[in-house]
């Protein structure tokens, strides 16, 4: 029973996450279909979202097991927040780089050149986009978790669906309530 309760509760973390994602990317998408509208191109990409979701949800769960360098343990979470979102950032574009040239890897020949033309032609116009977009979610997902973690387990789930807004208003921060030293 213990080995499914884990798998139960990894399942659950995974599509939270990937449902999360799955949000981002979809509206992403549905951005990119109004602006291509406007000049009459068609454009489905809703498997792509979905599985692209998953992917990025199954990498961050990954990337969360590397714990900070003391360095950035010592600093205010911001630090954190913007390294593990540049990290996985530059990740995400170079993922996006590569599988663009994969894609062009016939018409250009050669992998190194389809690389080469990716980064000079305006599919890179593209990638930018996409990297940029995911780059402010993995950014807010970041920040985030650095407030799940110290409202602890549902902390922000009670905080947004449980509390009143009076009562947020109202709320005072003391050192009695909030162990991490503001005053």
């Amino acid at each position: 029973m213990k080995i499914m309760k884990k798998i139960f509760e990894e399942l659950r973390v995974v599509l939270s996450l990937t449902s999360y994602f799955a949000i981002v990317f979809i509206l992403l998408m549905i951005m990119k279909k109004l602006y291509l509208d406007d000049y009459d191109i068609q454009f489905t990409g809703l498997s792509q979202a979905l599985i692209g979701a998953l992917v990025l949800a199954k990498v961050v769960l990954l990337m969360e097991l590397i714990k900070p360098l003391a360095w950035v343990r010592k600093q205010p979470p911001i630090v954190n927040v913007i390294i593990r979102t540049l990290l996985y950032t530059l990740g995400v574009a170079i993922v996006m780089i590569l599988e663009k040239s994969f894609e062009k890897r016939h018409e250009a020949g050669s992998f190194g050149d389809a690389i080469k033309y990716i980064v000079s032609h305006r599919d890179f116009y593209h990638v930018w986009a996409t990297t940029i977009g995911v780059s402010g979610s993995l950014f807010a997902y970041n920040a985030f978790s650095i407030l799940q973690h110290m409202l602890g387990k549902n902390g922000v789930k009670r905080l947004f669906f449980h509390t009143s807004l009076d009562q947020v208003e109202h709320a005072t921060l003391t050192e009695k309530n909030l162990s991490f030293g503001l005053k």
